[in-house]
Formats: structure tokens, C-alpha cells, sequence
């Protein structure tokens, strides 16, 4: 098969398992378990993974790391699997799956928005109107749940954790482009992981209890669902995809994910999808696809 074909195959499924993340939070919420605990199984199942995978690295041919690399991976690591995935857990508490998407998705016009300002770069006319019609349907799915919301003050709270997730993501990608580039996507993948897997599990042994981690076995499933299905495997097809045909191209395949997760949410958790969301979906899509081609 060509590498190009492989590359788009592995990002729409990257993609369709990151968009299924929501859903099985959704689903585990169901059981009574709260945010932190869950996250905490999700990464306590997700770390052997990476650490066998760092281990196997280390018995390859790879250059040492040079002084100060491990701590920057480390830092990057923290900031965009364990404070974003930390928040965006606690957002889904409040608000849909398919809310959740828009927001996340949205994060590739932060990174253009943050790379304007630390570089001083203009930007140009279209990438205004691609932003205007971005932020423009995100409101609008967003207004359209805040309207039906039983709780408006929870439904802002929830939107709020989400998109300071998105924030933390965004500068993610913004600080750690020249790192991945610098020691290899893969290696990067597994030890920015195991900073994060460990961030995540010091935090749930801080702030919550033992005891918490006691579940229904059906949380279990679905926590390992998480790990293996939502965390694992798409953060290696991702980085695998982009390799292959590009940021900007996976950035655009990529643009299926909110639709995927809005039917998802309507199969799987019976959510309702109305007008209004899919004219949201698409506004968000559009921009985001207008930006990152334009840039």
C-alpha cells in the first residue's frame, strides 16, 4: 500500500478513537465515578504500555538524549496529557460529548493564534473570517446546549474546563513542534506519556482515595477501553499519520471528529442531534479547515 494511503488510514482511525473518548467518559459517569478517579484508572492501565515501549527504545539505536531534553519531554508531557486531559475530564461532567468535541477541536486556531503573537506575525483577512466562522459555530452549539441546559451555572462550568483544556493543548503543540522533531516523534510519544501517566496517578493518590479506585467492573472495561483504545493506540497513529502526509493534511482528515463523535453520542448515549449542531459542526469544521489550510 502507498505510505501516503497508510498515512490517511491511520489518521482516520486515530481520529475515530480519540473521538470516541468522550463517549466512554460519558458512559463511566453513569457508574457514579468522578473525574479524577477515572482518569487515573485510564492512565494506570495506559502506563505499561509506554514504559514497555520506552524500554524497547532504549535497546534500539537511538542517540542519547541530550542535557536538559528528558525535562523539557517531561514538562511538555505534563502540560498536555495531565493538565489538559485533567480538565477535560472534569468538563465532560457537565456537558455533552458532542459539545466537548467542538471545543476541543477548535485548538488549532489557538496555535495560530499563539504563533501570531510570539512571532508578530499579521494575520491576514481570511484567517480572520476562517476564525469568526470557527469561534461563531462553537458559540452557536454551545448557546443551543446552554438553552436546553437543567443547570445553566454547570453547563458554563463544564464549557469553561473544556476549553481551558483546548488553551493547554494548543500551547502544547505550540512548545513541543521543535522537541518531537529534535528526538523522534515516537520516543517523545512514550516518555511525555510516562510523565503524564504519572502526573495523573500522583494526583489521584493525593487528592483522592484508595478507595475510590474501587469500581463496578463495567468501569474497569471501559477504563481500559480508554487506555488501549482512546489513549494508546491513537497517539501512535497520529504521530504515524502526520509523518506520513503531513500536519496540515491530518489536520484536515481530522476535521471528521466532532461529526464522529455528535452521531456517536446520539447511538451510543442517546443524545439528540438538531439542526443547530450540525450547522455548528460544520461552521466549526469549516473554519478550522480554512485556518490551518491558509496557514
Amino acid at each position: 500500500m502507498h505510505p501516503k494511503s497508510v498515512g490517511i488510514l491511520c489518521v482516520i482511525a486515530g481520529t475515530f478513537c480519540f473521538a470516541s473518548k468522550g463517549i466512554l467518559i460519558k458512559l463511566a459517569y453513569l457508574y457514579g465515578i468522578s473525574a479524577t478517579p477515572l482518569l487515573t484508572l485510564r492512565m494506570l492501565f495506559a502506563l505499561p504500555f509506554y514504559l514497555a515501549t520506552a524500554l524497547w527504545l532504549n535497546r534500539s539505536a537511538f542517540e542519547p538524549f541530550q542535557k536538559g531534553d528528558i525535562w523539557k519531554i517531561i514538562s511538555l508531557g505534563l502540560l498536555g496529557y495531565y493538565v489538559s486531559s485533567l480538565l477535560d475530564f472534569l468538563g465532560l461532567q457537565y456537558i455533552s460529548a458532542g459539545l466537548e468535541r467542538l471545543i476541543l477541536y477548535i485548538y488549532p486556531t489557538l496555535v495560530l493564534l499563539m504563533l501570531a503573537y510570539w512571532k508578530h506575525e499579521r494575520i491576514n483577512n481570511t484567517v480572520k473570517l476562517a476564525l469568526a466562522i470557527a469561534y461563531g459555530g462553537m458559540l452557536l452549539v454551545f448557546a443551543h446546549d446552554l438553552r436546553l441546559a437543567k443547570n445553566i451555572d454547570l453547563t458554563l462550568l463544564g464549557a469553561l474546563l473544556v476549553f481551558c483544556s483546548t488553551i493547554s493543548f494548543a500551547l502544547f503543540i505550540v512548545l513541543a513542534g521543535n522537541m518531537i522533531k529534535k528526538v523522534g516523534s515516537t520516543r517523545f510519544t512514550a516518555y511525555g506519556m510516562i510523565a503524564a501517566c504519572s502526573g495523573v496517578l500522583a494526583h489521584g493518590l493525593s487528592f483522592g482515595a484508595i478507595e475510590d479506585l474501587q469500581q463496578p467492573q463495567p468501569v474497569y472495561l471501559l477504563a481500559i477501553a480508554l487506555a488501549f483504545f482512546c489513549t494508546v493506540i491513537p497517539s501512535f497513529l497520529m504521530n504515524k499519520g502526520i509523518s506520513l502526509v503531513g500536519s496540515g493534511n491530518a489536520a484536515l482528515i481530522g476535521s471528521i471528529g466532532p461529526i464522529i463523535t455528535l452521531f456517536l453520542g446520539a447511538l451510543v448515549l442517546h443524545e439528540t442531534i438538531t439542526s443547530i449542531q450540525l450547522i455548528g459542526a460544520g461552521l466549526v469544521i469549516g473554519g478550522v479547515s480554512l485556518a490551518t489550510a491558509k496557514k
